[in-house]
């Protein structure tokens, strides 16, 4: 699967029962997003970058934030969006929750709830998508919700609220605040033709028609609220929400909606192509949309993938090295995929490269938990078993396996060379370690 890395929440969010939800990771959703949210905020009062965006595998349309700066997307509703500029009214929503402060209201009212609150808890399976078997176990509080009706009530007074700040956030960032009525449009159009009990807008949000009430109420202060589409979001857009179809939706479905040779249908389909394990059709699509732009450094991370899968390392590392030459911003992910396609090789000089990038991908991301053990791998192959251990001690530390980290910290620091970082992160990691088993 191209989404790299995926976690799956048990989130029981409004309801009785749990919510199995997957999270995904994808660079080009993770950077348009982030470059959308840029171009809505005010670094003054929010920076985004102090934000945390989480994707959801799912087929139904909706966002919500938790506690704290936490922003949850389904892909669905990506999919859903026919501009841009409604997928930007929907981030608009979510950081007027943040700017608004709600999310510290709510849990002054979940205080208040007592026992009829519950927290959501992100309880998750890590592990990446390339063969190997190796996965962790996370938990992290992420959030909490309640079932009570008044923190249903208190969370529509919100949203109101949200809708209103909203609109003012679209308005002064150039975007037009009318398509957030023409979103919830659409949402209404979706709800009434799904008989779905999980969650969605409508089980999260208050009634479409009384929010576009309030949305319009709030235009009606806006004279100017009318912009010209900026070209090259909106195409960007276009093949962000390409590739999710092919990825999230049947074979078939994505053949039939991206039926032409535009760049778009081009994209969706080598990646339905690939995901239907047709690999020849999904590269030689690929290989026509390079050459129609051949700066676009996601058809080059994905034909390195599936060169990947096919066990074509050279070809993997190659076209891996050529998109993150092409990315204008350096990411964990890229450089962990790397690091992976290196050492598959099982050559030693390629092992020691693969080092070099697993240690750029912790030190943009030091909790990217896979990187790790790929470090750790590499290390052992190269016979550094000190630093292996090292490794191994901050892995199993971010998934959660104290005792296990506390075990390899120990050999770590007996062997590695003294007064390097990792000799001062082991002994960091053993004393915060003794301090929180001796609790125990």
């Amino acid at each position: 699967m191209h989404f790299i890395i995926k976690i799956l929440l048990l989130i029981p969010l409004l309801t009785k029962s749990s919510v199995a939800l997957e999270i995904i990771r994808d660079i080009e959703l993770e950077n348009y997003t982030y470059d959308l949210m840029k171009s809505l905020s005010n670094q003054e009062r929010l920076d985004v970058d102090d934000l945390n965006i989480y994707f959801i595998n799912s087929n139904q349309v909706n966002a919500f934030v938790t506690g704290g700066k936490n922003i949850f997307i389904n892909t669905e509703l990506i999919i859903e969006a026919e501009d841009y500029r409604e997928y930007a009214a929907v981030l608009a929503h979510e950081l007027a929750h943040i700017e608004g402060g709600h999310i510290f209201s709510t849990s002054i009212e979940l205080a208040n709830l007592s026992g009829k609150a519950f927290p959501i808890y992100l309880l998750g399976i890590i592990g990446i998508m390339t063969g190997t078997s190796d996965t962790g176990i996370a938990g992290v509080m992420i959030g909490q919700a309640s079932v009570s009706d008044g923190f249903r009530y208190y969370s529509r007074t919100q949203e109101a609220s949200a809708d209103q700040l909203a609109v003012n956030i679209l308005c002064t960032n150039g975007i037009s605040a009318n398509f957030l009525v023409s979103f919830l449009d659409k949402l209404e159009l979706i709800e009434g033709v799904s008989n779905s009990d999980t969650q969605n807008y409508k089980s999260t949000h208050p009634l479409i028609k009384n929010r576009i009430t309030w949305i319009n109420s709030s235009l009606s202060n806006y004279k100017n609220c009318e912009f010209q589409k900026d070209e090259l979001l909106s195409e960007r857009f276009e093949l962000l929400k390409a590739k999710l179809h092919g990825y999230t939706h049947p074979y078939h479905e994505t053949e039939a909606v991206y039926n032409s040779n535009t760049d778009a249908d081009l994209y969706a389909t080598a990646v339905s192509s690939y995901s239907q394990g047709d690999h020849n059709k999904s590269i030689e699509k690929l290989e026509i949309l390079i050459k129609n732009n051949p700066l676009n450094p996601f058809y080059k991370e994905l034909l390195g993938e599936i060169y990947f899968s096919n066990n074509n390392f050279k070809k993997a590392a190659k076209y891996q090295k050529e998109a993150i030459n092409k990315i204008k911003k350096d990411n964990d992910l890229y450089y962990m995929m790397l690091g992976n396609y290196l050492l598959s090789h099982d050559e030693i000089d390629q092992t020691v490269e693969g080092i070099k990038f697993l240690k750029k991908s912790l030190h943009l991301n030091p909790k990217n938990a896979y990187s790790w053990y790929l470090l750790a791998r590499a290390y052992a192959e190269t016979e550094q078993l000190s630093l292996a251990n090292y490794a191994t001690a901050e892995r199993y530390f971010l998934i959660g396996e104290r005792a296990l980290s506390y075990d390899f910290a120990i050999k770590a620091v007996k062997n590695i060379e003294e007064y390097t970082p990792e000799w001062y992160r082991s002994s960091d990691l053993i004393d915060i370690l003794e301090n929180d088993l001796s609790k125990r």
